[in-house]
Parts: structure tokens; sequence; C-alpha cells
């Protein structure tokens, strides 16, 4: 017996695309939590760090080309 599917198949984003999505979320959280006058801290910046080690990962740079 053959296994039947139904509809089309659900095209879902990579688990790259995925984090970068959550990680800009992150980032523009931290940056909507700075207090008017405040300045932005880039090296205090988790989110930032991840954004920039999932940019310089092997697997970002293979799905990207």
């Amino acid at each position: 017996m053959r296994g039947q599917r139904f509809g089309s198949k659900i095209k879902l984003p990579s688990t790259i695309a995925i984090k970068h999505r959550l990680l800009m979320m992150m980032f523009e959280d931290e940056v909507r939590a700075i207090p008017p006058g405040g300045a932005f801290n880039e090296s205090e910046s988790p989110a930032l760090a991840k954004l920039k080690r999932l940019r310089d990962s092997p697997l970002a740079r293979r799905s990207a080309g």
C-alpha cells in the first residue's frame, strides 16, 4: 500500500532564515529598550554578536551562494 499525501507540499524557510529572523527581532527589541537620549553600545548586544556569528558561519555562506 502506497502512502497517500493530500494537498501540496508546504514550503518552509531554512533553519538559517528562521534563526536570522529571530535574532533580528531580538536586536529590534534591544534597540527599542534604549532609553531616550541613550546610546547603543555594539559590544554589549548579545543579539548583534549572534547575528555576526551566524553571518560568518559556513552554513550561512553555503546557503547564500
